[in-house]
């Protein structure tokens, strides 16, 4: 069974500094689910310890 982490976050800004936050939220590993009025809503799967 995959387990993931939830993040939900404002993001506001100019087109850039918006634009680099996302890069940033992806080469973290999350994944956009969602946006709602600002929200953004994302996810990530968990590294399973072995």
């Amino acid at each position: 069974m995959k387990l993931c982490d939830y993040k939900c976050v404002w993001i506001w800004g100019l087109r850039k500094s918006f634009i680099k936050k996302l890069n940033e939220y992806g080469r973290d590993g999350w994944e956009l689910v969602q946006v709602v009025s600002g929200w953004y809503y994302f996810k990530r799967e968990l590294k399973q310890k072995t």
